[in-house]
């Protein structure tokens, strides 16, 4: 079984929406404590979702690689450079969105994704590369631990909305 890699297209768009949507509501609903659901809240998620894959594929800053076995998309990574000259380490690589199907978990499909955009990211004179998470998606901190990542920063947030 032979997995590829190759930069995603604008005909990939239903079926990275199909990821992000996979990645953004079921994987997130999977994990998140009951409760913090409003912290994250948009209004009209699903349209959200689809501005958020239209302005990646559409946007020269953004590189999405895809994995696919014959036709099939198995997964995809996003990525894109921030470059801030007073920084010692002036240009740096962020990892977006990482996601693989689940039938294809365990192949090494998710390592070759995030290999590729590394290989990239030091293309473009990248000397180091971030990403987040939630703090609850302890399956993604561990894999981000194996990756050789160090966790560098939490985010608090709180609702002041007596409502909620």
């Amino acid at each position: 079984m032979t997995i590829a890699l190759r930069r995603a297209e604008l005909a990939d768009r239903d079926t990275i929406q199909r990821f992000h949507r996979a990645l953004y509501l079921e994987h997130r609903s999977a994990l998140m404590p009951d409760g913090l659901e409003i912290l994250y809240a948009y209004r009209d998620f699903e349209n959200v979702l689809r501005e958020d894959v239209d302005a990646m594929l559409r946007s020269p800053g953004t590189t999405i690689f895809v994995a696919h076995r014959d036709e099939r998309l198995l997964g995809y990574v996003t990525g894109m450079v921030e470059h801030d000259p007073r920084r010692v380490l002036s240009r740096k690589g962020v990892l977006g969105d990482w996601y693989v199907e689940p039938d294809a978990r365990g192949l090494g499909v998710g390592r070759k994704l995030v290999d590729a955009l590394f290989a990239h990211f030091r293309t473009l004179g990248c000397s180091v590369v971030e990403t987040m998470t939630w703090p609850f998606n302890t399956g993604t901190r561990k894999a981000m631990a194996k990756l050789g990542f160090d966790e560098v920063q939490i985010v608090y947030r709180q609702s002041l909305s007596e409502d909620l």
